[in-house]
């Protein structure tokens, strides 16, 4: 009787241990919610179309059009702030009361195989010395809408 007590609580306290040595992994996303304003976001929709907020704007220099490039090597855009008139300019216009402002560039994209599913969140957002802002498509994630 005692050897079968003893087997059926080895075999609650092993499976316990199984339990206890689960890997948790810590996530290290935010809340749904509104973003901090004072940070520059810039977004990349399924369809082409860039959406920066007015920080990022403004950080670029709040420009009526940009040029934009593409490094394949290291996979990142560049917006540099260009005058409208330009053949190869393309323009900025405002999207919503919120500030922010939007950039169709499908053409680019598909001209640089750039596609993917959802959006496309770009973080690090860098302003060089030439005032081009880098978008890196390595670590950038796709992101889905907020809670409503």
């Amino acid at each position: 009787m005692i050897d079968l007590r003893d087997r059926i609580w080895q075999t609650v306290l092993c499976t316990a241990h199984a339990i206890n040595t689960e890997e948790f992994q810590v996530f290290n996303g935010r809340q749904f919610g509104r973003a901090i304003k004072k940070v520059a976001r810039v977004t990349l929709g399924a369809f082409g179309t860039f959406y920066l907020n007015a920080q990022a704007f403004e950080e670029l220099g709040s420009p009526a059009a940009v040029e934009m490039l593409f490094d394949r090597g290291r996979r990142r855009i560049g917006l540099r702030p260009v005058p409208l008139m330009l053949k190869h300019a393309f323009k900025i216009v405002p999207h919503t009361s919120g500030g922010y402002h939007r950039l169709s560039a499908s053409a680019f994209c598909h001209h640089h195989g750039i596609f993917f599913k959802g959006t496309l969140l770009f973080h690090d957002i860098r302003i060089d010395e030439s005032n081009m802002m880098k978008l890196d498509l390595v670590t950038a994630t796709i992101v889905t809408r907020g809670a409503r």
